[in-house]
């Protein structure tokens, strides 16, 4: 449920972000609490300045709705959601169940975890940014409390708030452009909102800074297609940016911490040194969308190096020397300069490329011996079926397609993998065919040009029955790894 109070204020100027808070730069160096109903209070001088918070902007009338979205050092390539017509509007993909107070989204959204999440969902007018809190399938409760700025009445409104409308108060407007939201929700339950319009205005910004995370695991930002999401983890203690990409992006980088050593165990205290090596990126993926040792150049640009924790707070340790080797980049840190803990999972590398090419890097570490990393065993799972594309099924044999997912946390080797249907046609996948974690792929009946995200059986009539068919896939060692039915009609 909601309380909402309108407080008059002066209307804040959105805040905005300017061209050099994209430079990567040199080092600068719970208690128990009652669930309460969500509460918005309107007021001013919240996240004056800097880095306090997410920014949110779109230019009006670009085609590019891609975005960068930024944690300190950290970077990620980001799309928003939207459904597969680009027909359905915020609420109808929310899908708020009044009976159960609780979401019924479209995809994987709320899986069952205890996940708070941000994303952008584009609907068939202007874009939204959403807020959603909490699984149906978790027994416990929670709390979300955000603040964010620049959410001026002149852009747009709350299209959608997690709670009856009956609520007194629950859609009444406000004065002032800087708002403090918390959510809160009970076991089985979802709390969140929706606000639409602000997105696609010119050099429109919001700022969104984490407050209060109780009965929360992790915060994420959601992004890319429905059947195959991407969940970037957050730092539930420091702001982020998003903007537009404008022709920014960011690569892989294939990145190798103590490359002499089996597990990556050091004393994270002391002034040994770590070395890390960035090396070609692995064989079958898309080189296009990551960097080669060669590209880096750390006498012009900083490649930063620490604990994810460290990085989103806008820190890193700097190399202290670095060679080059057969093809390999070669860079020595000093341990503690890394800031990493005795709960640190991974260690992460960024660098920037020219002026438009950000640079992402991880490798797991284990700090004191500690491994702190909770994988999941790689598994081929399938997230979509197009048996029936409209129009004449010969005629459009690449809207024909199975797609498929890692669904782990190691990547996965498909060399010697075989798709099959039930009646035996099969596909071989090529040899060198990788999938990275939670990275998916689209196999298209008819004809085209291999990617890492979609190959091509090559057959000139259909393969999948409109009215049911088993998937099959088949290692290199000849088991079964997967069998997936889609009910006949």
């Amino acid at each position: 449920m909601s309380d909402l109070r309108a407080n008059s204020t002066d209307r804040a100027s959105p805040a905005s972000a300017s061209e050099t808070e994209f430079d990567v730069e040199r080092d600068s160096d719970d208690s128990d609490s009652k669930l309460s109903r969500r509460t918005f209070l309107i007021g001013g001088g919240l996240l004056a300045g800097g880095l306090a918070g997410a920014y949110f902007g779109v230019s009006s009338g670009s085609d590019d709705s891609t975005f960068i979205l930024r944690q300190g050092y950290l970077r990620y390539e980001v799309d928003p959601l939207r459904d597969d017509d680009g027909e359905m509007t915020v609420r109808e993909f929310y899908d708020y169940q009044r009976q159960r107070t609780s979401a019924d989204p479209e995809g994987d959204i709320i899986r069952d975890d205890a996940a708070s999440r941000l994303f952008v969902y584009d609907g068939p007018v202007d874009a939204s940014l959403v807020f959603l809190h909490g699984s149906p399938e978790v027994d416990h409760g929670g709390t979300a409390k955000f603040s964010f700025s620049g959410l001026s009445r002149d852009a747009g409104e709350w299209a959608l708030r997690d709670d009856p409308t009956a609520v007194d108060d629950d859609f009444e407007p406000w004065a002032g452009g800087n708002q403090q939201v918390e959510w809160g929700w009970g076991p089985h339950k979802t709390d969140g909102g929706a606000y639409w319009g602000v997105l696609d205005r010119d050099d429109f910004s919001i700022t969104v800074t984490p407050k209060t995370l109780r009965g929360v695991d992790t915060w994420t930002f959601l992004s890319g297609d429905l059947g195959e999401l991407e969940s970037h983890t957050l730092s539930q203690e420091r702001p982020v940016q998003l903007k537009p990409a404008k022709g920014r992006t960011v690569k892989s980088a294939n990145v190798d911490i103590m490359p002499d050593a089996a597990d990556n165990e050091f004393d994270p205290y002391t002034s040994d040194t770590i070395t890390v090596a960035v090396e070609p990126p692995p064989d079958g993926v898309d080189e296009s969308e990551w960097v080669a040792p060669e590209d880096l150049d750390p006498g012009n640009y900083s490649v930063n190096f620490g604990s994810k924790r460290y990085l989103a707070g806008e820190n890193a340790a700097q190399p202290q020397s670095y060679t080059r080797e057969d093809g390999t980049l070669y860079l020595r840190y000093t341990a503690t300069a890394a800031n990493f803990s005795l709960d640190s999972a991974y260690g992460y590398l960024v660098s920037k490329i020219g002026e438009k090419t950000f640079v992402r890097g991880r490798d797991t570490v284990r700090p004191g011996g500690f491994d702190n990393v909770d994988t999941e065993e790689s598994e081929l799972v399938v997230t979509d079926v197009q048996p029936d594309p409209e129009g004449h099924d010969a005629n459009r044999l690449n809207e024909e397609y199975v797609a498929f997912e890692n669904d782990g946390d190691e990547r996965l080797d498909l060399t010697g993998y075989t798709v099959e249907d039930a009646q035996g046609a099969a596909f071989d996948i090529p040899d060198g065919f990788v999938l990275e974690a939670n990275a998916g792929f689209r196999l298209h009946t008819g004809t085209g040009d291999r990617s890492q995200s979609d190959l091509y059986w090559g057959r000139g009539r259909p393969v999948w029955n409109n009215d049911g068919d088993v998937i099959r896939v088949i290692d290199a060692n000849a088991n079964t790894v997967l069998e997936y039915a889609y009910p006949r009609k």
